[in-house]
């Protein structure tokens, strides 16, 4: 197998490089830095990644698994609308999965997954506290990383994994238009959290219930503002 000239394997780099393309493009969608509903080329995501477009390519395919973009045969990349309908029927998938999620971590969390629960817990309710949506948007991503690994469970977090990427630019386009809404969720995130770190698979189960009850009725709320977007 070829090496480059600084003794790396070039498909290991072009792995590497596809992950960075897929992190920045993928934050860029999410927190509506490319619009839902516009079109981009290939190059215009190349050029906003700052990476080559074959990792770009592979990023893409990516993002098509997650919903959050379609590729369109000689127009271009289309990032997906924000859709009502489609975020109920994912949130009505997604509650039997939370369920499973919380019940597996409680039991296959580490003691070192546990504490940074306990963390987590903290932090979200921090940044619930002063309001601080930037910061309480990063913990969350930190948050539904650390409980779809603390299952243990590779098919189970790669399932997840999808469904999170919708479900987070969905609460980015309207939270700030919701009162309460950053206190609301950052309480129920760490009543789950507490309840994983400390192996009570009631409590989790309930809490994560209680947030996507939260969700839906989010979801609903939005009907009169989702025009804008």
């Amino acid at each position: 197998m070829s090496k480059s000239q600084h003794g790396l394997d070039p498909a290991a780099n072009d792995a590497s490089q596809t992950d960075v393309a897929y992190e920045r493009l993928r934050e860029a969608i999410i927190s509506l830095e490319l619009r839902p509903g516009e079109m981009y080329s290939e190059a215009d995501l190349a050029e906003f990644a700052g990476i080559g477009r074959t990792p770009v390519r592979e990023a893409l395919h990516r993002l098509t698994r997650e919903e959050l973009v379609v590729a369109r045969r000689n127009r271009g990349i289309f990032v997906t609308p924000i859709d009502v309908i489609r975020q109920l029927q994912l949130l009505d998938v997604r509650r039997a999965l939370e369920q499973l999620l919380a019940a597996r971590a409680c039991e296959q969390a580490t003691e070192d997954e546990r504490r940074q629960m306990l963390h987590l817990a903290q932090a979200c309710e921090s940044a619930a506290a002063t309001g601080d949506a930037a910061e309480f948007l990063r913990v969350n991503r930190e948050v539904q990383d650390l409980k779809a690994r603390a299952a243990h469970n590779e098919t189970l977090k790669n399932t997840m994994d999808l469904f999170y990427g919708l479900s987070r630019r969905f609460w980015v386009a309207y939270h700030a238009r919701l009162p309460d809404s950053l206190k609301t969720a950052g309480g129920i995130h760490a009543r789950i959290l507490r309840a994983i770190a400390t192996s009570n698979v009631e409590q989790a189960v309930a809490a994560s219930n209680e947030l996507l009850d939260y969700l839906e009725h989010f979801t609903k709320l939005t009907v009169d503002l989702r025009a804008t977007y």
